[in-house]
């Protein structure tokens, strides 16, 4: 042999560090630290020829890499290798196989120059696990350290899988793949099970994980009211911060439509997005096709939906917040709430993305507004701008007031040197209106607030303040002068007293049920005492809520009841996992005829993992029975099933807290909403989303989606009912270029 068994090692370990820096680039490339960790080597035969000098190990070679005797995952194997000393050349044949402990590379025999770091894999195919990519050719070349050129190459996110064509493909001609980049193939061809279904003269695969411009995967449905439809999305990279998508599409009965999202991200608390929908309808209203048969015609013929949000965070503790929401028609939300760009696929997003959606889909005044709030240790300010999009169609209506601006500011801060507490509310607004009323208004609430020191088993305070509130009034039509008659002040004066009193009782029961081994009951009896007193507000405008404060003589009383299982190191009684049943009721002391309010009742269950109960119901004293109720089930496991259940009764819809008795007529509202999500099997799972109202025994809003999960692709079918329409849709993604697909388009 002519060297020793050592020296032998040393020039193998050179040949089987360049195979792994060359064959599988940075997941195989290990560190300066790790080349010189030792290798072990076994083979039937291991020789070193002189005249060129060689090493050349054959018949079952298997290479392991070791770390403190330990090996590191990365193992070589090959029927033949030779290293090539003096032109620093390595030639391996035979079932090459590199195996790390993400990456994977077989191929037939490879040749490849150590200082270039270049050369070609016959029959080759690569596995790169972090990405679930698999790339395989009948030549690899590699071009430089991170290039490669494929002769005949097929890329595939499927799993690999022995002797089975993957179930989709992008197989090309000449391909071009940078890593971490992306990869370019010409006269490609989509595959299913290696079948060429379609082909286009280029394509480009986008193999990182940052955003690249292409298209998306398209969106099909049908309609009753729609006709056929197709919305084919596209993806538009500006930069690492900004993005938009485009969706142009078709409908047979309506006409084309145009949707565009904006995305930004300027830093982990400020974002915003921007959507607009925009449609040439050719469907108008008539009295024979309506609407939800309402006797409200839409004669509009361009209908549009712009809506966004946006979080800015100025740092030291400034944020502005925007939400805009301007729709064309009444109709609009309503007619187009399924699908990718519908009312309840935006809604969800950005919910998700901003804790915060839109307003129902049946809102006729749709707010926007644009916040900027700053807060200190004890005080805060709150500006705002609201504008009103009026969709109403009824001329006798007058035009909502929008609040030019909103400025409110509050605090609590102790009083004097006293054991009080002074907290106060004060907020001015114009009230800005095209006809009707307007009125800049200055409220101003302070209020005292202490505790009262009976004994050390009752907690007790109490509670004074008095509440300014001025109008300086601007009437903006012949109608509102007159009825002010040259009236340009108005103001009111009130004053509140709340009187509180409760204790809490609680007992430890030993249950040692797996890690809880106390169970703890507590009681907590309340009482409170409210007044609210003040002028007559009849000469008043109404801008909003506030403009009619309720006087109150109120006695309250609740009986509380806590429950939660406990482990032996807590001490706290009340947590947000604990479960709860309440019971309160108000006594009205200036009534002179049904003082009572309903008895109200509150059952809460949140003391489990995965689900969420609550259940409220109020009985009436004076002989209605149950006059509301409401259930609300949240329940998730972690195979992903969920079910979610809300079931509401008001026996009068304009009954509200604390439930008084009324005697106002009107339809009682009545309706069950639910959503349940399954995963079948590995392969399907299934949703369901409904709205159906027991008063009128119809449902308002139904949709079934039915999703079949392939390793590598997904397809979801989905059908949708209202009280108008009925429509079907089909989405389809495929694994690891996903929804949407990062399939790039040229120049981009």
């Amino acid at each position: 042999m002519g060297l020793e068994p050592v020296l032998h090692c040393k020039r193998i370990i050179h040949v089987c560090l360049a195979i792994v820096f060359i064959l599988a680039h940075q997941p195989f490339a290990h560190g300066a630290e790790e080349n010189t960790l030792p290798w072990k080597i076994s083979a039937d035969q291991i020789m070193h020829q002189q005249e060129p000098e060689k090493i050349i190990a054959e018949g079952r070679v298997i290479l392991q890499q070791y770390k403190e005797d330990t090996p590191t995952g990365l193992e070589i194997e090959a029927d033949r290798i030779l290293y090539n000393v003096d032109a620093n050349s390595v030639d391996a044949a035979g079932n090459l196989h590199l195996q790390d402990k993400n990456d994977e590379l077989r191929a037939s025999e490879a040749q490849f120059d150590l200082t270039n770091q270049t050369g070609f894999f016959k029959q080759a195919t690569i596995f790169w696990q972090d990405t679930n990519l698999s790339a395989s050719a009948d030549l690899i070349e590699k071009t430089d350290i991170t290039s490669y050129h494929f002769v005949n190459g097929k890329l595939t996110y499927c799993p690999p899988a022995k002797d089975k064509d993957p179930d989709w493909s992008i197989w090309g001609r000449d391909v071009e793949i940078t890593l971490d980049d992306y990869a370019k193939l010409r006269h490609a061809t989509f595959r299913i099970r290696d079948v060429p279904v379609f082909y286009l003269p280029y394509f480009r695969i986008g193999l990182r994980n940052d955003k690249k411009s292409g298209l998306l995967f398209p969106e099909y449905s049908s309609s009753d009211r729609n006709g056929i439809g197709i919305i084919a999305p596209g993806f538009i990279n500006l930069s690492p911060s900004y993005d938009m998508t485009l969706y142009p599409g078709y409908f047979s009965d309506r006409g084309p439509l145009l949707a565009g999202e904006f995305r930004y991200i300027a830093d982990f608390n400020s974002r915003g997005t921007l959507m607009f929908n925009y449609l040439d309808d050719e469907l108008v209203d008539t009295p024979e096709d309506d609407f939800k048969s309402d006797g409200r015609l839409r004669t509009n013929k361009y209908r549009y939906w712009i809506r966004g949000k946006a979080d800015h965070d100025f740092g030291n503790r400034l944020i502005a917040k925007l939400d805009i929401d301007v729709v064309s028609d009444r109709d609009y939300l309503q007619e187009f709430k399924k699908g990718i760009i519908g009312f309840d696929q935006s809604n969800s997003d950005f919910l998700t993305l901003y804790n915060r959606g839109f307003q129902a889909e049946t809102y006729d005044l749709r707010e926007n507004t644009l916040q900027l709030s700053k807060v200190w240790t004890t005080t805060d300010l709150q500006t705002e701008i609201n504008i009103i999009d009026d969709l109403r169609d009824d001329p006798e209506e007058v035009t909502p007031p929008w609040a030019v601006p909103r400025v409110a500011y509050s605090g609590l801060l102790p009083f004097l040197q006293t054991p009080l507490d002074l907290t106060w509310g004060t907020e001015y607004v114009y009230y800005w209106r095209d006809e009707g009323v307007g009125a800049h208004r200055v409220d101003l609430f302070p209020q005292l607030n202490g505790p009262i020191a009976f004994t050390p088993y009752l907690e007790s305070s109490y509670l004074v303040g008095l509440r300014e509130t001025l109008y300086f009034i601007e009437p903006n039509d012949t109608l509102s002068e007159e009825i002010w008659d040259g009236r340009n002040f108005e103001h009111r004066t009130f004053y509140n007293v709340l009187l509180t009193g409760a204790t809490t009782l609680s007992r430890d029961y030993d249950i040692s049920i797996k890690k809880y081994k106390t169970f703890r009951h507590a009681i907590r009896p309340e009482l409170s005492y409210l007044l609210v007193q003040g002028a007559d507000q009849d000469d008043l405008p109404i801008l909003d809520n506030e403009d009619r404060i309720l006087e109150k003589n109120w006695l309250q009383y609740g009986f509380n009841n806590y429950f939660r299982a406990i482990r032996l190191d807590e001490i706290t009684l009340f947590r947000s996992n604990f479960s709860s049943f309440k019971i309160n009721q108000v006594y009205d002391i200036d009534a002179e005829d049904r003082p009572l309010s309903d008895l109200y009742f509150e059952f809460i269950v949140r003391g489990f993992q995965n689900l969420y109960f609550l259940y409220d119901a109020t009985l009436s004293v004076y002989g209605e029975g149950v006059t509301t109720y409401s259930l609300e089930t949240r329940y998730k496991n972690r195979r992903g099933d969920s079910v979610n259940l809300d079931y509401r009764y008001k026996l009068h819809p304009e009954i509200d807290p604390p439930y008084f008795y009324t005697d106002a007529q009107g339809e009682s509202l009545h309706e069950i909403r639910g959503n349940f999500a399954s995963r079948l099997s590995r392969l399907f799972s299934i949703k369901f989303d409904t709205t159906y109202s027991l008063s009128s025994n119809s449902t308002v809003d139904s949709t079934f989606s039915l999703v079949y999960h392939n390793p590598c692709w997904k397809l979801e079918f989905a059908a949708s009912r209202n009280v108008d329409d009925t429509s079907f849709y089909l989405l389809f993604s495929l694994a690891g270029i996903g929804t949407p697909i990062d399939l790039s388009l040229p120049q981009f």
